[in-house]
């Protein structure tokens, strides 16, 4: 698997899921990353990540549906006198949320092969040389979070065997102190580490390069086509928009971006065969 394969994909994804508003369109790029998130790196290791994905687009449908008091279907009404929440709360409100939820979930999943089929090192080699720097930043800033919280839960489990009890704010000082310490501690040695591999001493190396296999063009090349053909659809009018305001109605579907869409589930097969 190559990260420039996996990178025409996500870009893809977000393409379609961003550059239409027509929900049957959506939900088919978020099928087709979770099809292949599922069948590449296995139902247990995206379960962190549907968790978060639920929780956010729930968030997104909820917020939705308490600020916008829009549409014909009202489900009930509060007096206008409250603040932020008076007004109707209807059908057609809930609906655009749980859109917008989609398409949350969609972005996410998009980009998540690159955390979870693909090394560090794979992400930037897969840079122009222009943006390896920057890569190199960024990569390293990602590792952070999963970093502080592995930091965070040895710290715990050697204070409780310590005899360690949390007893209210301040005694979670003994917890922070020691993370925050040994993240510094890790943010020096990843520094002097770069330095001394000679990290913006000169143009960027690879020990061995990667190089693109047969999956890898097949991947790029329907990816290609299905970006090709939806923004054709969008161009021509085939992928029309849709909003449930003022009264919801069923999103009209085309067949040619439909089709561009169902291409999306070509990792199910390519990235199953190649583990």
């Amino acid at each position: 698997m190559n990260a420039r394969g996996v990178a025409a994909w996500s870009a893809t994804c977000l393409f379609i899921a961003l550059s239409t508003s027509n929900p049957a369109y959506k939900a088919l790029v978020l099928a087709a990353t979770l099809s292949s998130l599922a069948a590449s790196a296995g139902l247990r290791r995206i379960r962190g990540w549907l968790t978060a994905v639920i929780l956010i687009a729930t968030f997104a449908t909820l917020l939705n549906f308490l600020s916008a008091h829009l549409g014909a279907t009202v489900l009930f009404e509060l007096p206008p006198q409250i603040p932020a929440l008076g007004g109707p709360y209807t059908v057609e409100a809930v609906t655009f949320g749980f859109t917008a939820g989609i398409t949350i979930a969609a972005a996410i999943l998009s980009a998540a092969p690159f955390s979870l089929l693909l090394a560090s090192h794979e992400v930037v080699d897969a840079l122009p040389a222009a943006l390896s720097r920057t890569g190199t930043a960024i990569t390293a800033s990602l590792n952070l979070v999963p970093a502080v919280a592995t930091s965070f839960t040895q710290v715990t489990e050697a204070q409780r065997l310590r005899g360690w009890r949390p007893r209210g704010p301040r005694s979670w000082s003994e917890i922070l102190v020691p993370v925050v310490l040994s993240t510094i501690e890790g943010s020096i040695q990843l520094a002097e580490s770069m330095e001394a591999r000679g990290f913006g001493s000169g143009p960027r190396t690879a020990a061995r390069p990667t190089r693109m296999q047969r999956s890898d063009w097949l991947l790029v090349a329907v990816s290609a086509l299905a970006l090709g053909l939806f923004a054709i659809s969008r161009t021509t009018g085939w992928a029309a928009d849709w909003l449930p305001y003022p009264t919801l109605a069923a999103p009209a579907i085309d067949p040619r971006p439909l089709a561009a869409c169902v291409l999306l589930f070509a990792p199910v097969l390519l990235w199953r065969s190649g583990r």
